[in-house]
Protein backbone atom coordinates (compact mmCIF):
# COMPACT_ATOMS: atom_id res chain seq x y z
CA UNK A 1 0.00 0.00 0.00
CA UNK A 2 1.38 3.38 -0.99
CA UNK A 3 0.83 6.24 1.43
CA UNK A 4 1.39 9.92 0.64
CA UNK A 5 2.85 12.31 3.20
CA UNK A 6 1.80 15.95 3.19
CA UNK A 7 3.15 18.79 5.28
CA UNK A 8 0.59 20.30 7.65
CA UNK A 9 2.91 22.78 9.34
CA UNK A 10 6.42 23.14 10.68
CA UNK A 11 8.46 25.47 12.83
CA UNK A 12 12.13 24.53 12.69
CA UNK A 13 13.90 27.21 14.66
CA UNK A 14 17.28 25.50 14.72
CA UNK A 15 18.52 22.02 13.74
CA UNK A 16 18.17 21.01 17.40
CA UNK A 17 14.89 22.85 18.11
CA UNK A 18 11.73 22.43 16.12
CA UNK A 19 8.44 20.78 15.43
CA UNK A 20 6.57 19.58 12.39
CA UNK A 21 3.31 17.84 11.57
CA UNK A 22 2.59 15.62 8.59
CA UNK A 23 -0.58 13.98 7.33
CA UNK A 24 -0.62 10.43 6.00
CA UNK A 25 -3.07 10.27 3.12
CA UNK A 26 -4.51 7.66 0.79
CA UNK A 27 -6.32 8.86 -2.34
CA UNK A 28 -6.46 12.37 -0.90
CA UNK A 29 -8.09 11.27 2.35
CA UNK A 30 -6.27 11.92 5.63
CA UNK A 31 -5.76 8.70 7.55
CA UNK A 32 -3.43 9.84 10.36
CA UNK A 33 -1.31 12.73 11.60
CA UNK A 34 2.35 12.54 12.62
CA UNK A 35 3.72 15.00 15.16
CA UNK A 36 7.43 15.49 15.80
CA UNK A 37 8.97 17.83 18.39
CA UNK A 38 12.61 18.05 19.38
CA UNK A 39 15.05 20.10 21.42
CA UNK A 40 18.62 19.49 22.51
CA UNK A 41 17.22 17.63 25.53
CA UNK A 42 14.52 15.43 24.00
CA UNK A 43 12.75 14.08 20.93
CA UNK A 44 9.05 13.23 20.81
CA UNK A 45 7.20 11.59 17.94
CA UNK A 46 3.48 10.90 18.09
CA UNK A 47 1.21 8.94 15.77
CA UNK A 48 -2.35 10.31 15.90
CA UNK A 49 -4.56 7.68 14.35
CA UNK A 50 -5.40 4.00 14.68
CA UNK A 51 -2.62 1.93 13.13
CA UNK A 52 -4.60 -1.36 13.00
CA UNK A 53 -7.32 0.40 10.96
CA UNK A 54 -4.99 1.84 8.33
CA UNK A 55 -5.48 0.46 4.79
CA UNK A 56 -2.23 -1.48 5.26
CA UNK A 57 -1.83 -1.88 9.04
CA UNK A 58 1.56 -1.58 10.68
CA UNK A 59 3.00 -0.69 14.06
CA UNK A 60 2.74 3.06 14.81
CA UNK A 61 6.53 3.35 14.92
CA UNK A 62 6.65 2.19 11.30
CA UNK A 63 4.34 5.04 10.34
CA UNK A 64 6.53 7.49 12.27
CA UNK A 65 9.81 6.27 10.77
CA UNK A 66 8.91 5.63 7.12
CA UNK A 67 8.06 9.24 6.17
CA UNK A 68 11.29 10.54 7.75
CA UNK A 69 13.29 7.96 5.80
CA UNK A 70 11.49 8.92 2.57
CA UNK A 71 12.19 12.62 3.15
CA UNK A 72 15.86 11.99 3.96
CA UNK A 73 16.23 9.88 0.80
CA UNK A 74 15.01 12.82 -1.32
CA UNK A 75 16.86 15.57 0.53
CA UNK A 76 19.52 17.20 -1.60
CA UNK A 77 21.87 20.18 -1.49
CA UNK A 78 19.00 22.60 -2.26
CA UNK A 79 17.10 21.43 0.83
CA UNK A 80 18.34 23.16 3.97
CA UNK A 81 15.49 21.74 6.06
CA UNK A 82 13.62 18.44 5.80
CA UNK A 83 10.43 20.38 5.07
CA UNK A 84 12.09 21.93 1.98
CA UNK A 85 11.78 18.56 0.25
CA UNK A 86 8.00 19.11 -0.02
CA UNK A 87 8.60 22.06 -2.37
CA UNK A 88 9.72 19.86 -5.25
CA UNK A 89 8.86 16.27 -4.38
CA UNK A 90 5.80 14.19 -3.69
CA UNK A 91 6.63 12.21 -0.55
CA UNK A 92 5.41 8.62 -0.47
CA UNK A 93 6.23 5.41 1.33
CA UNK A 94 5.03 1.83 1.07
CA UNK A 95 3.80 -0.62 3.67
CA UNK A 96 3.64 -4.22 2.51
Amino acid sequence: MKYEVTLIDADIRHPMDGEMRFAIEVDGERKAVLEYHWTEEHFTARFVGHAPSMPAPAHPTTFLQAPIAAIQALKGPAHALPTDVFRDHKITFEIT
